[in-house]
């Protein structure tokens, strides 16, 4: 019986051993680290542009008021408020009963001294009048073609004709109201072309050149649409201080139906274009000792480079150097790496 239980002390002694044993071996073998999963995009030669977005209002190119030159009742008006006129449009009419007669007198009168100086050069030809004669109705003709120009010059004036293209924006008589010289009767928005103020800031202004070409699109929320191209053809030589040390901008455009006085617009302005350089996203650049670093994906194992980091233009970053082309530039999940850091391309 003292035999039997020796050797179940044993066997138990022996068993505890060799599980201990087991556990020590399992403690001493490495862990299995789990793969961070990553995104990667592969770093490209590529152009970038710095530009930045600036908010202006849309005028019109000038304001004109058109005065009446004669004196009378105006018996028609042929636009309203409001009304788009061409260059040359008739806007309204004077009444022209007097010019009218003045105008068929003067024409008659015309005819008749044209015809009086014709038959007195075709005897003057054949020796059969004296040259006074002959100067006398020359005379005669030419004082009338100057009266009959200045009495058509007189009826044309009684038509007001719009001075530019653009829109009508007020018509201040009204049918049978009379009118005398330099009242005026129209207000007209000149059309021909559109322009836009913008301030911009002191350091940009070095960036500007007169004819540079801008983007110009109505502001909207969240999106860029109908973008058309305005040119800068004023920049102000002055900063000024009311208004935080910027520079007045002029930009001219062409009318648009999208684009109208009093509309605010948004101004797209280039700084400058990078050509043929490496970009990368802000947050795949990671500060470290004092140092910029990104990781790349080699074969599934994070690599650590430090990088020279150049303009930040957005959310990018020019990269100057420590990456090349081609390698696969690791954009999210880079902050939980470290060198040799196993990755999973993520779904």
């Amino acid at each position: 019986m003292k035999k039997f239980h020796l050797y179940l002390f044993l066997f138990s002694f022996f068993l505890i051993l060799s599980s201990c044993s087991g556990e020590n071996k399992a403690d001493d073998m490495p862990a299995q680290v789990k793969p961070t999963d990553v995104a990667v995009t592969k770093v490209v030669l590529q152009d970038i542009t710095d530009y930045y977005t600036l908010p202006g209002t849309v005028e019109a190119w000038d304001d004109i008021t058109v005065p009446s030159e004669i004196s009378g009742p105006v018996t028609w008006i042929g636009k309203d408020e409001g009304s788009f006129v061409k260059q040359g449009e008739a806007i309204l009419k004077i009444n022209t009963d007097n010019l009218l007669a003045n105008l068929n007198s003067a024409k008659v009168q015309l005819e008749d001294d044209k015809k009086e100086y014709l038959r007195q050069k075709n005897l003057y030809a054949q020796k059969a009048v004296s040259q006074k004669q002959y100067d006398t109705a020359k005379k005669t003709y030419n004082l009338s073609e100057v009266s009959y120009r200045l009495a058509l010059d007189e009826y044309n004036k009684s038509t007001i004709k719009s001075p530019v293209t653009g829109i009508i924006d007020d018509v201040m008589p009204d049918i049978g109201e009379y009118v005398s010289p330099g009242t005026e009767v129209a207000r007209l928005i000149d059309m021909s072309k559109l322009k836009i103020y913008v301030y911009v800031p002191e350091n940009d202004v070095k960036y500007l050149k007169l004819g540079q070409t801008v983007d110009v699109y109505v502001a909207e929320i969240g999106s860029k649409k109908n973008i058309k191209q305005g040119v800068i053809n004023y920049i102000s030589v002055v900063s000024d201080s009311a208004s935080n040390l910027t520079h007045k901008v002029r930009i001219d455009i062409a009318l648009d139906r999208d684009i109208r006085p009093g509309r605010i617009v948004r101004v797209d302005i280039v700084r400058k274009t990078f050509q043929n350089v490496m970009v990368a996203d802000i947050y795949a650049v990671i500060d470290k000792d004092g140092q910029k670093v990104v990781f790349i994906n080699n074969n599934g194992k994070a690599e650590e480079k430090k990088v020279v980091t150049g303009d930040m233009i957005g959310s990018k970053v020019i990269i100057i150097s420590g990456i090349e082309p081609g390698w696969e530039l690791i954009t999210s999940g880079q902050q939980f790496l470290s060198d040799g850091s196993p990755v999973r391309l993520g779904e």
